[in-house]
C-alpha cells in the first residue's frame, strides 16, 4: 500500500541538498547526443555526524540494508537498461555514474548547472542529479521529500517502496501547487548509493503541468531501473 500525506504550509528544517556539476552523454542507435554541464564546487559528503532532519512520520519504505562489499574501480553494479540512454556522471569525488533510459519523444538534453534536463512531450520535463547524501538512507529519503515538496504552499506525496539492485530506493509522486486549481504534478525516483568513497543519492524527477495529456506514461517509463557504475 502507498502511504499519502498532504500537508499545507509546510515548515521544516531541511538541510540544503549538495550538488555538483554533471555531465552526460546520450547513446542510441541514432548518433550520439553529448552534453557537458558547468562544474560547481565539490561539497564533501555528510559524516554521521551531520542533524538528521526531523521525525515527521514519513515511512521508511523501500530502506534496505547499505551493502558496503569491495568494490572494484568502474564496476557496474546495476546493468544499464536497453535502448537509448543518458549517461550521468557529477564532479563530486567518489560519485557514482549513472545510466538512465530515455523513453521516445525525449530528445534533447541540456545540461543546467548543477543537474541534466531532457526536454519531453507536452511540456514533461526530465531532472538527474547526482549528490552528496547522509549515510543513512531514510534521512537522505526524508531531506529529499522536504526539499522537493517544501516550496509548495500546497503539496502532495505518495510514497511506494522502490530498490534497485539492493540499493534502497523510493519512488514519490503528488502535486505541487501555490494556489487551488493550478500546479504541477511530479513522479520521482531517488536510489541511495554507497560507492567505498562516499554515499550519494540518485535522483531521477518528472514534472509537468497539472493535468497534462501523457504524463503518468512518460514518467512510468522515466523512472524505470537505470545503471549505476562505480568510480574508476
Amino acid at each position: 500500500m502507498p502511504w499519502i500525506a498532504a500537508r499545507t504550509g509546510l515548515a521544516l528544517t531541511v538541510s540544503t541538498l549538495l550538488l555538483a556539476g554533471c555531465a552526460a552523454d546520450v547513446t542510441e542507435d541514432r548518433p550520439a547526443v553529448t552534453a557537458a554541464g558547468s562544474a560547481a564546487p565539490a561539497a564533501p559528503a555528510p559524516t554521521r555526524d551531520d542533524p538528521a532532519p526531523p521525525d515527521d512520520g514519513l515511512p521508511d519504505y523501500g530502506v534496505v540494508p547499505t551493502t558496503t562489499r569491495a568494490l572494484a574501480p568502474a564496476e557496474q553494479t546495476c546493468p544499464s537498461p536497453a535502448g537509448s540512454t543518458v549517461r550521468v556522471s557529477s564532479s563530486l569525488p567518489g560519485s557514482p555514474t549513472v545510466i538512465v533510459g530515455v523513453p521516445d519523444g525525449f530528445g534533447a538534453v541540456a545540461p543546467t548547472g548543477p543537474e541534466v534536463r531532457l526536454a519531453g512531450p507536452d511540456g514533461v520535463t526530465a531532472v538527474v542529479t547526482i549528490t552528496a547524501a547522509d549515510p543513512d538512507p531514510a534521512a537522505a529519503f526524508r531531506r529529499y521529500t522536504d526539499q522537493r515538496t517544501g516550496p509548495a504552499a500546497l503539496n502532495t506525496v505518495n510514497i511506494l517502496p522502490a530498490e534497485l539492485c539492493d540499493y534502497s530506493g523510493q519512488k514519490l509522486m503528488g502535486v505541487l501547487t501555490d494556489e487551488p486549481g493550478s500546479g504541477i504534478d511530479y513522479a520521482d525516483r531517488i536510489v541511495h548509493v554507497w560507492t567505498g568513497s562516499g554515499t550519494f543519492l540518485i535522483a531521477v524527477a518528472v514534472q509537468a503541468p497539472s493535468g497534462t495529456p501523457g504524463f503518468d506514461a512518460a514518467s512510468a517509463a522515466m523512472l524505470g531501473d537505470f545503471g549505476v557504475q562505480m568510480p574508476d
